[in-house]
């Protein structure tokens, strides 16, 4: 589709939306309603269709390779790293990598790195050639990204004989031959001093003389060819003539400080042209010549390196859509048996809200992760929570006697506001996600949050749309019928305060002791530094058998850190290995060696400053979450209900921090995500109860602590739906999403049972004792503010 006929096509359908809510006429409310819904989703759908190929799957779910580079100046330059130096590595990086692979995506991150993509592709989709990344590519794209490729051209100086060599004990005129160079003997391992040559103190020539280098095999040994230009091809030209067959003098060639080649002048070389022979591999020349006719002005170092298995991929992609596929199938069956007919609608809007999810994401190419599959588990219970909030609302209004017309248009206004607050607040997280955090949690944060949007848009017009046609068609004559659920109860919940405090303190003492405890052991690789590894086990692959050929590689006493991630009804084992830093390349080619893994095997090299500013953007991403949740329910709320609800949040919080360490899972980037979402799945819940005492204490006279206790009671129902329906879909992701997204479910299904209980027996009641303990009259509090917004509404022009 052509740009400009899609943005006529998005520009009438915003114009629909804001017509549909300009209009009071219910007839071309549902017209338009209806046209908007049906042309949002068909252009959503036309820009999905295929999936394989308009889905951008991110590098966890498409395989491949990603770094993340360092630039540091080289030891003589004197300022810091540019923006110049910065966009001029990017660019010589681009090229270098061209030659051994066609797909790459290198971007700048910071005012110093960059971060190198490089997609594994298998052709299957048919818009591109097929790219495989095995480990002899990786090996061979870490090369070319750590050499600065520092091409110097060197003369030998009169007095270079191993005499003098062995007098000058130091020297930047001293030079050792590089171990890939013919002149180097050593073997693997051999520690004997390496061959050296002393050389004049003046570069010959430079490598920015280079114009060309390529590599070639001449009988049956591998070879470079350098051609210079300008003043370096001039001074070979002079200096070949000069010491033409004197059979002593001769001339290195240097990379990045080491000689790679050195030989005596033949013959004169007018042409620019020369030749390096080396004990070269058909890899070692290719990479040398690649880096030869690209050099770096500053230097490469590799802070943050992770592969992605391509059959670990398309594991991981089957495991989402078979968490994704349960997770649908159990909430429809959920909705159908709790609200019948009115459940079928609400599948309607569901399915209207996962075609728009996937049609946003390919209409702006936004990166489809392993952790986005969980944003979209979760959407679904987003979507199903809206609902539930307005069908609760619809069964108290049919009880109270209205008519099914009357009922569902003030079931949908009487919602509207716990509805529009549960989700900003869910929205903030997610937008604070988006802006402070990184790699694999921000693809979790954009899924989440076009499906909160998403998710309004469904609840709030398509469901509404589909009852105004039903009910203009005269097919809803009959209320309609829900399964009853906890209703008319009349439990003492500020009653039962003081088991409940009993509860609250003994599970945070635990959370402060196992914290305590375990400290800097509770934290995951990403926050700490490292490297993992994680791959498909063989048959016969044990715990045991792991750790004895990684203690056999590493020659250490220190066992290594070894998990069994087999999820639930999985088809294979997965074991994840930690050990100690630069470890992780030897364990990989070990355990490889020893058939303990099946395929290729993913790996995660992390260096400590990466950790550490990963961990300082989790703990910044996790108080700018909460303080900017406490800012928005002080602004919504009274300030009593503020502190209710920041106190329960702060609790929960801790608790599933508590819980998720005491079991035995490490903290990690991930997690990170996890809590921020439990911050606002229980303020969502807090705040439909504190609606609804707020609701109660407007309209109706008596003690605030008996209107309290019927709100709770009211929203009971509502309570335990909504986290029913959050709980399906997560433990659906537990059970068939795989090990990668084990430890988020984990943590969600205890933040959703954590935030169900703290929204009941902690919140209500911390806003009863501050009230209490400051002399607050709630009622005035509520009745004075809402007089504050009409004085203000009444005053605005």
């Amino acid at each position: 589709m052509e740009p400009i006929v899609a943005f006529l096509i998005a520009l009438s359908l915003f114009a629909l939306f804001i017509w549909y809510f300009g209009t009071d006429s219910d007839f071309r409310q549902r017209i338009i309603g209806t046209i908007l819904a049906l042309g949002l989703a068909s252009f959503c759908a036309y820009s999905l269709i295929p999936p394989k190929e308009k889905i951008k799957r991110g590098m966890d779910l498409a395989g491949g390779v990603r770094f993340t580079l360092q630039l540091n100046p080289r030891a003589e330059a004197e300022e810091e790293i540019s923006k110049k130096d910065q966009e001029e590595a990017q660019n010589v990086l681009q090229r270098r990598l061209t030659g051994t692979v066609s797909d790459v995506n290198i971007a700048a991150e910071g005012d110093d790195r960059l971060v190198v993509d490089i997609p594994h592709r298998d052709g299957d989709t048919g818009d591109k050639e097929a790219q495989i990344i095995n480990e002899d590519t990786i090996k061979q794209i870490r090369a070319q990204l750590q050499k600065s490729a520092i091409l110097e051209l060197y003369l030998t100086h009169e007095q270079n004989n191993p005499a003098t060599i062995a007098r000058i004990e130091s020297g930047e005129d001293v030079v050792p031959f590089s171990k890939i160079a013919e002149y180097d003997k050593r073997d693997e391992g051999d520690t004997q001093e390496p061959e050296k040559l002393l050389l004049k103190d003046e570069v010959m020539i430079e490598g920015k003389d280079v114009t060309n280098a390529y590599a070639f095999n001449e009988s049956g040994s591998w070879k470079i060819n350098i051609t210079f230009v300008g003043d370096g091809a001039k001074t070979l030209s002079e200096v070949s003539k000069k010491y033409a067959g004197d059979g002593v003098t001769q001339m290195a060639i240097l990379l990045d400080g080491k000689i790679i080649s050195a030989a005596v002048f033949n013959g004169h070389i007018p042409s620019g042209n020369c030749q390096i022979t080396g004990n070269f591999t058909e890899q070692e020349a290719n990479t040398l010549s690649v880096s030869m006719r690209n050099p770096l002005g500053v230097k490469p170092e590799i802070l943050y390196e992770e592969s992605f298995p391509p059959t670990l991929a398309k594991e991981a992609i089957n495991q989402g859509i078979r968490a994704g596929m349960w997770g649908l199938f159990l909430t429809a069956l959920f909705m159908i048996i709790f609200y019948r007919y009115a459940g079928l609608i609400a599948l309607i809007g569901l399915t209207i809200n996962i075609i728009l999810l996937f049609g946003i994401l390919a209409i702006f190419q936004a990166d489809f992760t392993l952790a986005g599959i969980a944003g979209v588990i979760l959407t679904i219970g987003i979507a199903i929570d809206a609902n539930v909030l307005i069908y609760e609302r619809l069964r108290e209004e049919m009880a109270a006697g209205k008519s099914i017309g009357n009922a569902i248009q003030t079931a949908y206004e009487k919602a509207f506001s716990a509805i529009f607050d549960a989700q900003i607040t869910t929205l903030i997280t997610a937008l604070v996600l988006l802006w402070l955090a990184e790699g694999a949690i921000q693809g979790f944060a954009v899924t989440l949050t076009i499906g909160i949007i998403v998710s309004l848009f469904s609840a709030l017009l398509v469901t509404r749309v589909s009852f105004n046609w039903l009910s203009a068609a005269r097919k809803l004559n009959k209320p309609l019928k829900f399964t009853p659920v906890l209703s008319n109860k009349k439990i003492n919940f500020l009653g039962l305060t003081k088991f409940s405090r009993f509860i609250s303190i003994a599970l945070i003492a635990i959370t402060v002791v196992t914290i305590g405890a375990k400290q800097k052991g509770a934290l995951g690789i990403e926050f700490v530094g490292g490297d993992q590894l994680r791959f498909n086990a063989n048959e016969n692959t044990t715990k045991e058998s792991i750790s004895e050929v990684i203690q056999k590689t590493l020659e250490e006493t220190k066992k290594p850190q070894i998990q069994e991630l087999t999820p639930i009804g999985g088809e294979s084992t997965i074991f994840s290995v930690r050990v100690e830093p630069k470890s992780g390349e030897k364990v990989k080619q070990a355990l490889a060696t020893a058939g303990l893994a099946e395929g290729q095997i993913q790996s995660q090299q992390i260096g400590s400053v990466v950790a550490g500013e990963m961990a300082t953007r989790s703990i910044y991403a996790l108080i700018a979450g909460l303080g900017v949740i406490f800012i928005y329910v002080t602004f919504r709320f009274e300030f009593s209900f503020a502190i209710g609800a920041i106190a329960a949040l702060i609790h929960d919080l801790f608790i599933v921090i508590g819980i998720t360490v005491l079991v035995g899972k490490e903290l990690n980037l991930i997690l990170v995500g996890a809590f921020l979402t439990i911050a606002g799945y229980s303020i969502n819940d807090t705040i439909v109860v504190f609606d609804r005492i707020r609701e109660g204490l407007r309209s109706q006279r008596g003690n605030v602590k008996d209107i309290m206790n019927a709100a709770i009671n009211a929203t009971l129902s509502r309570t335990i739906l909504t986290s029913l329906t959050t709980l399906i879909t997560v433990v659906c992701l537990l059970l068939f999403g795989g090990p990668a997204l084990n430890d988020f479910s984990f943590a969600i299904i205890v933040g959703v049972l954590v935030g169900t209980y703290s929204s009941i027996f902690v919140a209500s009641p911390i806003v009863y004792w501050w009230a209490k303990k400051k002399k607050v009259n709630l009622r005035r509090e509520i009745l004075d503010a809402d007089q504050d917004d009409i004085s203000s509404a009444a005053t605005t022009p």
